[in-house]
């Protein structure tokens, strides 16, 4: 909840401006928020010259802007980004769980309501991998007849069948989804029918994702929590979903057992100017 220390207030009216909500009038000299519409995006906390608006009457502090990393750095964090598979043995802390994790609060997001789920249990880690492996099973029973490459072939997709089909194969005989299990599983939730809900939870796992590197730990996106943990019943009641909440994103954490020392170059997103100029 965002709170004011009035007294401070000097009409500059910049909180007024920014609020997308238009949820904060200046009233006999003070800002006043409708809380019923505010939706806590902490605009006006940022922007207050006078430090009027806190969060949760904790103290604000001013940018230091000197600690941002340089375009340099940033290319470095960038390029070194691996989907990790392969983790070792070792157990991570939950404290540094903990301070990962909270970074996600900072994305942008329309799901003010979002929540983590860490689970870092062996037992349980393992229980929802034979649940995904479950899944894999009845896909690749359904892509397995040969009869159904012939199909694919007429309408252009056999070698994206064939792709599946090996990979799913691989999972099935190897008795597991993952190759080494991770150390965590972290869930993002919340209630799927809040507009923007899917891609809030994606850029909350972004800021997750990128702190957990810097801080020497591998993760992976897992979209199949998203796509199949979320519609499981047993995996709902283990995890204590909700009924209005969905496995909206999750990843995986652990430390890497790889080590990848080169950077890929040449790697380009292509981009069209405005309606067909030529880049």
């Amino acid at each position: 909840m965002i709170t004011i220390e009035r007294t401070e207030c000097k009409e500059c009216d910049l909180c007024v401006e920014i609020c997308h909500e238009h949820c904060i009038e200046i009233i006999e000299g003070v800002p006043n928020i409708e809380y019923a519409f505010c939706s806590t995006c902490a605009q006006c906390v940022a922007v207050c010259p006078r430090r009027v608006f806190s969060w949760e009457n904790l103290p604000t502090s001013p940018y230091d802007r000197s600690r941002l990393p340089s375009a340099e750095q940033l290319d470095e964090l960038y390029k070194e980004r691996r989907t990790i598979r392969l983790f070792k043995k070792d157990k991570i802390d939950r404290v540094l769980i903990e301070e990962i994790v909270r970074y996600g609060i900072y994305a942008p997001t329309e799901n003010f309501h979002l929540r983590t789920i860490a689970v870092d249990d062996e037992a349980i880690i393992a229980e929802l991998d034979q649940v995904l492996l479950r899944l894999t099973r009845r896909i690749y029973n359904l892509v397995k007849p040969k009869f159904l490459e012939s199909v694919a072939q007429m309408i252009g997709y056999a070698h994206t069948l064939r792709r599946s089909k090996a990979k799913l194969k691989v999972v099935v005989e190897r008795g597991r989804t993952f190759l080494t299990p991770p150390a965590a599983w972290v869930f993002i939730v919340g209630d799927k029918s809040i507009p923007l809900s899917d891609a809030s939870a994606q850029f909350a796992l972004a800021n997750i994702m990128y702190y957990a590197q810097i801080k020497g730990l591998g993760c992976g996106l897992s979209g199949n929590g998203q796509l199949f943990l979320d519609k499981d019943k047993s995996v709902r009641r283990r995890l204590g979903l909700g009924k209005r909440e969905n496995i909206l994103g999750a990843l995986v954490l652990g430390y890497s057992l790889i080590r990848f020392s080169n950077k890929v170059t040449g790697k380009d997103l292509p981009i069209q100017w405005n309606s067909g100029e030529a880049a």
